[in-house]
Formats: C-alpha cells, structure tokens, sequence
C-alpha cells in the first residue's frame, strides 16, 4: 500500500548499526554523484521508466563485455545478456547500453553498479561508472 505523505521532506529516524558494522542511515544529499543537489542540474537529469536496457557513460575507453561480466560477478549480480559499447564519441571515456532479461535483473545491478568505480589504465583517478535507464529496446 502506498500513500502519500502528508510531510514537507523526508526527515532521517536514529542511526543504528547494522549487524555487518555499518551505518543504518547515510546522508548523500552533498555527494558529487547527486544529480539533483541544485534546480539547474536537476533540470538536466531525463527522467525514464526502468527498462531492462541500462546506458551507461563515463567507461574507460577500453572497456569491454568481459569487463562488464567481471564485475557483475564480483557483484554477486546477474551478467547482462547483451553489451553495446558506442563508437568514439569522446577521447576521454566510453558509453554503451547493458542489457538484461528482465527489468528486475536490470534494477538490482543498476543498485550495486552505478558509481562503481573502475580502474584507469592511464591516470591515477579511476573512472565513476554511471547508469541509467535507457529507451532503447535492446542493446544489439
């Protein structure tokens, strides 16, 4: 059942810890991964439906399916079915689409991939893998 709520914000209970040893409670609202800290880049951000097709940017340039494969099973998380990396559009990084068998495969590792951290085969600063949905059907 859902509902709406009659409260302005969403206001954080007591902090706990959790049986693994960490915080019950985190707050990101001042991390740089938060696209929505001011109006300007809140207004930039496409809101889509989920879909079993993620795009995902900012991928080293060599990046590959075997990557992907790779840290979808250090993840714990199901490896997608298909693997697009688009052309060069950039110098810098790489971007592509991900596809899964259900829109729920395609969330969890949305959940666990997105801000993974790769490695940078040419610098010191790794790259922070982003996702999203996509409105692509498929990723061949």
């Amino acid at each position: 059942n859902v509902c709406v709520s009659k409260q302005p914000a969403i206001m954080p209970g007591q902090s706990y810890g959790l049986e693994d040893g960490s915080c019950s409670y985190k707050d990101f609202s001042e991390s740089r991964n938060n696209r929505f800290s001011t109006p300007e880049q809140a207004a930039k951000n496409r809101i889509q439906h989920p879909s079993n097709v993620l795009h995902f940017f900012n991928a080293p340039l060599e990046v590959t399916e075997e990557n992907f494969f790779e840290i979808c099973d250090e993840l714990g998380v199901k490896r997608p079915t298909s693997v697009k990396v688009f052309s060069g559009k950039s110098e810098r990084s790489s971007s592509g689409l991900l596809e899964w068998d259900s829109k729920s495969d395609a969330l969890e590792t949305l959940g666990f991939l997105n801000h993974y951290q790769m490695k940078n085969p040419n610098g010191p600063y790794p790259y922070t893998l982003k996702l999203c949905f996509s409105t692509a059907q498929h990723a061949s």
